[in-house]
């Protein structure tokens, strides 16, 4: 825990993690209630730039990766 984003923002005696995680958790449910998955996306994404720039590091740049993809209703070697 020596990177500069935990030197900036020390962990403070008292915070309480698990009820801030449960007070966002329904602040996200709150406002993507009924939300399109495009609109899901979107929202996240403008979540991650707002943390990014709250703890003034640069947007970490996109990866992308090859997903694999499993076919349920095939058996294992029924190729």
């Amino acid at each position: 825990m020596s990177s500069p984003l935990w030197q900036r923002f020390p962990v403070e005696p008292g915070l309480h993690a698990l009820e801030m995680k449960d007070r966002l958790q329904e602040r996200v449910t709150e406002d993507t209630e009924g939300a399109s998955p495009a609109a899901l996306v979107d929202y996240f994404r403008r979540a991650s730039r707002r943390f990014w720039q709250e703890v003034a590091c640069p947007y970490p740049e996109s990866v992308t990766s090859q997903m694999v993809v499993h076919d349920a209703d095939q058996s294992p070697g029924s190729d």
